[in-house]
């Protein structure tokens, strides 16, 4: 679903931002990972792996872990990830201008999650194995970490060599239609389908630092989608209610950041609207 440009114009007004974000010149376009090529899936394992020589996995996966308590369970956990998963588009791009982090819509394997061609052996790769559930699929098959202790990215399905069942499509839909504030879809998605996955992926995912494993990152891209759909659905792209990160919810917070991946100082309200600012992307 996209924003219509005077919709946006109407809606940056409403906040009196007379010096408010430029629109994008251009926007880059996240899609399905389900539609990637194994050639696509090819080239992101080489900037992951190029990004975690460099020790940028390790970052991300411990600024998450020390911000965590600050960026979940309140209404700043919409507006952390965006900025969060952008700053890894952003830097991925210095390696190649072309990378763009796709979104996984894991309903649409929810009945049997393992059997998600996007946990396939080309792609973010399948269970982990061994003692140490290490991955030894996908894009990042081997791949050596270092927080909070040098490590394989692992992973460990919470059935065994299975997953159990997701939320369906029509349940998380239902959420961005009828729910009438960021606080309430907020509290339903996190408890939701972003629970399921990353405890049904365990591993990696099931701790403060699961950024590491970039299943992290196709994830996060994917609530993001909704809530993006849930503003063009309800014509709220500046609704920031509820209890933000240190108190009430407001669009001047800062949204909440560590020295190993900063933000600088941005701020919620920079980052509620799609295709505006430094937030140029969309989704197909």
């Amino acid at each position: 679903m996209k924003l219509g440009f005077g919709l946006v114009l109407v809606a940056l007004a409403a906040v009196g931002s007379a010096q408010g974000p430029q629109r994008c010149s251009s926007n880059r376009v996240r899609r399905n990972a389900a539609s990637l090529s194994s050639q696509e899936w090819a080239s992101i394992a080489n900037v992951l792996n190029q990004m975690n020589n460099d020790g940028w996995m390790s970052r991300f996966g411990a600024s998450h872990d020390r911000l965590f308590s600050r960026v979940h369970g309140n209404t700043c956990f919409f507006p952390f990830h965006r900025r969060y998963v952008l700053e890894f588009e952003n830097i991925a791009r210095t390696y190649d201008p072309s990378f763009v982090v796709p979104y996984w819509d894991a309903t649409e394997s929810f009945r049997n999650p393992a059997g998600d061609p996007v946990l396939s052996a080309t792609a973010l790769g399948t269970n982990g194995e061994g003692n140490d559930h290490c991955l030894t699929t996908g894009i990042q098959a081997n791949m050596q970490v270092t927080y909070p202790d040098q490590h394989c990215v692992r992973r460990n399905f919470d059935q065994g060599n299975s997953i159990g069942s997701w939320y369906a499509p029509e349940i998380i839909s239902s959420y961005v239609q009828s729910d009438t504030s960021l606080a309430t879809f907020r509290e339903n998605i996190e408890y939701s389908i972003h629970g399921a996955v990353h405890l049904g992926l365990g591993g990696e995912m099931d701790t403060g630092y699961a950024a590491q494993d970039f299943s992290f990152m196709v994830h996060h891209a994917n609530l993001d989608r909704l809530w993006w759909d849930w503003q063009n659905g309800h014509n709220e792209f500046f609704m920031y209610d509820g209890t933000g990160s240190n108190g009430p919810a407001s669009l001047s917070d800062a949204i909440p950041e560590d020295s190993s991946v900063p933000f600088n100082g941005a701020t919620v309200e920079s980052v509620m609207v799609l295709g505006y600012g430094n937030v140029c992307y969309t989704y197909d």
